[in-house]
């Protein structure tokens, strides 16, 4: 199989390709890595972050945004489906590596972080990426300078040259829109908390509003949760699953079945005293329905949370 990280190569060049009609900007940096600017200070857009999220996924899931109604206004919504569901969402796309190096910060996703060994992606899966390119999806405020990409490149393994990034802010439609298509992905982890193995799997979908910027931040990381726990909604399909286990995964994956449900996110978080002080089960779709391949059986638990989703949204 074409290893996850050529994938994402490949899917960076055709948004490389493609950086004046997406609202991308494009640079290398003097090591040779090479960058694409989603929003930091391109202008960016929906279209972007669904780029960005493509790159993060290898190019194994489909995206796409719908107007859909929120308290009877429209809104946009993101839509991921994959038929590849572990590798694109849980392996790739996933924000595995907290990058810190010097000043600089970012919340780092895609198939790089299965080259670094330190963060032992993967490993649950005996799933080893062998690759001569890296690349890197950023959360992030500000662009790495050449000495940061070549630090992430040691880290990754291979030559800076070899190493290709894509960044934007929270706070921007890109980054927005690429938080939002993360709904499969987040049912994933909920499954995987649960201790169900994700290679059974095979396909799955979700959709979700994206959060409108605010201009900080961290005001749009409390919004683009809020939107993903009170909002989303993802339908999985498992093979090897009973009927009853079926029920019970149903039943424990809603975002709502955490202690730490209800109040806005970054309440949550503050109480929390950090983001992984948090309980990891709160990490998990609003909705979600399962349907076995074997029986037929299909399954069904949670609920869009209306009240709280129009509150984060400005609406009420």
């Amino acid at each position: 199989m074409t290893s996850l990280n050529k994938r994402a190569w490949d899917e960076f060049e055709r948004a490389a390709a493609a950086a004046g009609a997406l609202g991308l900007h494009v640079q290398t940096l003097p090591g040779g890595t090479r960058l694409l600017d989603a929003g930091v200070a391109a202008p960016g857009g929906l279209e972007a972050g669904l780029a960005m999220a493509r790159i993060g996924t290898c190019g194994l899931a489909a995206l796409s945004v719908e107007l859909a109604a929120v308290e009877g206004r429209p809104w946009p919504w993101v839509i991921v489906r994959s038929d590849r569901p572990l590798e694109a969402c849980f392996l790739s796309q996933a924000a595995n590596w907290p990058v810190e190096i010097g000043g600089w910060r970012a919340m780092g996703s895609g198939p790089a972080c299965l080259l670094n060994r330190d963060l032992g992606v993967g490993k649950d899966f005996d799933y080893g990426e062998s690759a001569d390119c890296a690349v890197l999806a950023l959360e992030t405020g500000a662009l790495p300078d050449d000495p940061a990409c070549r630090a992430l490149a040691e880290k990754c393994g291979v030559r800076p040259e070899r190493l290709a990034l894509v960044a934007a802010p929270t706070s921007s439609l890109a980054g927005s829109a690429q938080i939002a298509a993360r709904s499969l992905e987040t049912g994933l982890h909920k499954l995987h908390q649960t201790g169900f193995d994700l290679r059974k799997v095979v396909s799955g979908m979700g959709r979700c509003p994206a959060a409108a910027p605010t201009g900080d931040d961290t005001r749009s990381l409390g919004r683009t949760n809020d939107m993903m726990l009170f909002g989303s909604q993802v339908w999985l399909a498992l093979r090897a699953a009973s009927d009853a286990e079926l029920a019970d995964l149903a039943k424990r994956l809603p975002a709502a079945t955490s202690p730490s449900y209800g109040e806005p996110f970054l309440q949550t978080l503050k109480k929390a005293g950090g983001f992984y002080a948090i309980d990891p089960g709160l990490f998990a779709p609003a909705e979600a329905t399962l349907t076995s391949l074997e029986s037929g059986a299909v399954v069904h638990a949670g609920g869009i949370d209306r009240e709280r989703l129009a509150q984060a949204l400005g609406l009420r």
